[in-house]
């Protein structure tokens, strides 16, 4: 890896979020200073430098590091499952179940999410404080930026609420009062709501502003079903077009797609295959979702990794600047397949799915398994092969558990460890060891999904 890092609590790096119907355009593109003081906010030009902070903040909390840091969210969830596996020293413990809070990646990951949280609360105040509104445009302009930025607040709090264990440490972003509130994960995905809601109701009714509507119907549809509120979901995603994406962005000189920067240009992880018995087969099905490099007879191509033994390597994301969706019309699809299966429509679940795959010629439709037990796990499977890398198949295996009552040990990876020694019992990722130091937080279990 390179040694690039640069980064900080008041990281303003340009790094937009990218729209697209169906092609990525980028909506953003900001340069600003690598700190922002209290003075140079408090002006028109100082918000749009909090905001440019934000966005960044929020791509490196998601799939981003800063060019040999380490790195966001995506990668340390997928660890935990069944999405990636190590190929360097010292991250063993994630991929095998048993975390280490005081080794990386834990740390960083961590770090990102106080970052991106905290930095976002204060590109909104100072959006609202400054921004420009003398005419209808900038008025127009102020509440499709405010409303953005609040959709990423609610989509920060989804990712945690799926991802980390319950009653983590929040800050308040209050810099004369700072304050932490310890939050369980029904109340992350509470405080997600009201983001997303708050968003829906700050955005204007713009052409420009109906991607980030989209965004925030996915958002509650995925925050619903979350909730097991599966007829609500459906109904949020409703309107939402299925070739709808709406990508972070990534840089090759600011803050990087960490899959690419940590997979592809040093294989440090590299994409799981059956992984621990129950994962899924992400290279050897040889999906046109999950790609990896391969040789002229389509056979996947090995490479050594930093650990000395053999791997592959993903295509997915080919380049330090790859996009990585964060919302798309594809989840709506599975949302509302998702509410079909629930309420017992077979017809309605396959019909949504098979929609989806419209979006890839080569995908063929699916056809009905027949049982319950084999719709939901054809359901899972299409998401597991869709969300790759998009640090949504935690979130899953923790519904598997909760919500379709089955055990832990038939979903994530289990039995022996393939470096050595076995599987653990963590379902759930952990805050960094350095949170200890937090005197309102006593820690939250590991094993509870």
């Amino acid at each position: 890896m390179t040694n690039r890092t640069r980064h900080s609590t008041l990281t303003a790096l340009a790094l937009a979020l990218g729209v697209a119907a169906c092609s990525t355009s980028e909506m953003l593109d900001v340069q600003t200073p690598d700190q922002i003081t209290p003075d140079k906010a408090a002006s028109a030009v100082g918000a749009a430098a909090l905001r440019a902070s934000a966005i960044g903040n929020f791509a490196a909390f998601y799939g981003g590091d800063y060019g040999g840091s380490f790195h966001g969210v995506n990668i340390t969830s997928g660890m935990l499952t069944d999405e990636i596996e190590s190929a360097r020293g010292g991250t063993e413990h994630l991929d095998s179940r048993a975390q280490n809070e005081a080794v990386q990646p834990l740390s960083t990951t961590w770090a990102f999410v106080g970052q991106s949280t905290t930095q976002t609360i204060r590109g909104i105040k100072a959006l609202k404080e400054f921004a420009l509104e003398s005419t209808a445009g900038e008025k127009a302009t102020k509440a499709t930026q405010v409303g953005h930025l609040y959709a990423l607040q609610g989509f920060a709090y989804i990712i945690l609420g799926e991802n980390y264990c319950s009653g983590i440490p929040v800050a308040n972003a209050d810099d004369l009062d700072p304050k932490t509130d310890v939050l369980t994960t029904a109340q992350l995905f509470a405080r997600a709501q009201a983001y997303l809601d708050t968003a829906g109701t700050t955005l204007g009714s713009t052409a420009a502003d109906q991607p980030f509507r989209n965004l925030v119907a996915v958002g509650k549809g995925r925050v619903l079903t979350d909730l097991a509120r599966y007829d609500d979901a459906a109904t949020a995603v409703a309107s939402v077009p299925t070739n709808f994406v709406f990508n972070v962005s990534y840089s090759g000189t600011s803050v990087v797609n960490a899959i690419y920067d940590w997979m592809n240009g040093t294989l440090n992880y590299a994409p799981a295959d059956n992984e621990g018995g129950n994962g899924m087969d992400y290279i050897s099905a040889r999906d046109p979702r999950v790609t990896v490099i391969r040789n002229s007879a389509g056979e996947p191509t090995p490479r050594a990794g930093q650990d000395g033994a053999i791997h592959f390597t993903q295509t997915v994301f080919p380049l330090a600047g790859s996009p990585i969706p964060l919302a798309t019309g594809v989840e709506a699809r599975m949302i509302q397949a998702e509410a079909a299966l629930k309420s017992g429509d077979a017809t309605a679940y396959l019909a949504r799915m098979n929609d989806a795959r419209t979006t890839i010629a080569s995908l063929t439709p699916l056809a009905d398994p027949g049982a319950t037990t084999a719709r939901e796990d054809l359901l899972f499977r299409e998401r597991a092969f869709w969300f790759w890398g998009t640090a949504h198949r935690l979130g899953d295996l923790r519904r598997l558990v909760k919500d379709y009552k089955r055990a832990a040990t038939s979903v994530y990876p289990n039995g022996p460890y393939f470096k050595g020694g076995a599987y653990g019992t963590d379902v759930v990722l952990i805050p960094a060891q350095a949170e200890r130091n937090n005197p309102d937080f006593q820690g939250c279990a590991p094993t509870t999904p």
